[in-house]
């Protein structure tokens, strides 16, 4: 009975991590929810998880540098989420993804964007 218990809490903890099934949950659980800024908000972006949606990248943060050349501190991608590590269906992408990119409370990209004149709606 024990045994089983485990093999089941084992499954329950691997399966939605599986690739195909990551995407899946994230699709309907999570979409929105990984969100990346610069420090001034000049640049976000929001992870996708539909079927058609490519993975993550920093391509577009690379041409962002790229074309505008932004000061030195705006120069750096955060993400705006915490980890939460009691949502085990987030642990896929927190692993390949969150864990290179530091923290920042999203309310410092929205107070940042209103001296910039940027419209802070946009990290909500």
């Amino acid at each position: 009975m024990k045994k089983s218990m485990i093999i089941v809490f084992v499954i329950i903890l691997l399966v939605p991590n599986i690739p195909v099934m990551n995407k899946y949950v994230a699709h309907r659980v999570d979409e929105g929810h990984f969100r990346y800024a610069n420090l001034d908000g000049s640049f976000i972006a929001t992870q996708r998880f539909s079927f058609k949606s490519p993975g993550f990248s920093t391509f577009g943060f690379e041409e962002f540098i790229r074309n505008t050349s932004p000061a030195k501190e705006n120069r750096k991608l955060y993400r705006l989420y915490k980890i939460n590590t009691l949502c085990f269906w987030r642990w896929n992408n927190y692993i390949q993804i969150g864990v290179h990119f530091d923290y920042v409370d999203p309310k410092v990209i929205q107070r940042n964007m209103t001296i910039k004149g940027l419209d802070p709606k946009e990290i909500l």
